[in-house]
């Protein structure tokens, strides 16, 4: 699945965030964002994902040459990031549940085989508000990159993780970043290894 950008550009308060950008996201391409705290990353991920309207420009979604529309794109892709996370009310298990009944998964996996890739043993019935950060966020970027979706939007993916952890998560990429369109925003150098190109805000 392809992304198509042009001209985008917003603005709030009048100060603009984002400023007449162009880009063709290109089919199983791995691209990352760049760029210091106030760049404008998080408001262009949003735009991209059908989250905000751009202030100008415009945005088009292809697969197999055909057109998606803007009120269906919530289908094919999965964002990741703090402010978009797991429902924090739920276990683990519960989450879970949800996911495979209104996203569905790339592969069949039982829930047992999930706490192995998230290589913990049996959480019990604690709620995700009772967890670290780290393993929040740990739960968040498995559930988008176990999700059912052609396009993976990463925000600031390894926020909150030790060393180990952002091992993990590089570890995790290599075997569901295949055969993906993926966009990852940050302003770590390190969560750019898996990226073809990086685009500099």
């Amino acid at each position: 699945m392809e992304i198509i950008a042009g001209n985008l550009s917003k603005s709030y308060a009048g100060i603009d965030i984002i400023k007449k950008f162009s880009h063709h996201f290109e089919r199983a391409s791995i691209t990352g964002i760049a760029g210091p705290n106030g760049s404008g990353k998080s408001t262009l991920l949003k735009m991209l994902c059908g989250y905000l309207t751009p202030g100008a420009g415009s945005i088009e979604y292809q697969k197999n040459g055909l057109f998606i529309a803007r009120n269906d794109i919530f289908k094919y892709i999965t964002l990741a990031a703090p402010y978009s996370s797991v429902i924090k009310d739920f276990t683990l298990l519960e989450n879970w549940q949800l996911l495979n009944q209104f996203k569905g998964c790339r592969e069949k996996l039982s829930y047992r085989e999930l706490l192995d890739l998230l290589e913990w043993k049996n959480p019990g019935e604690k709620r995700l508000a009772q967890y670290s950060s780290g393993m929040v966020q740990k739960v968040n970027l498995l559930f988008a990159m176990v999700g059912q979706s052609d396009i993976l939007v990463l925000d600031e993916p390894t926020s909150y993780l030790d060393t180990i952890n952002k091992g993990w998560y590089h570890q995790m990429a290599q075997k569901y970043f295949t055969e993906r369109t993926v966009i990852i925003a940050s302003n770590e150098e390190s969560d750019f290894s898996e990226a073809g190109k990086i685009i500099r805000l």
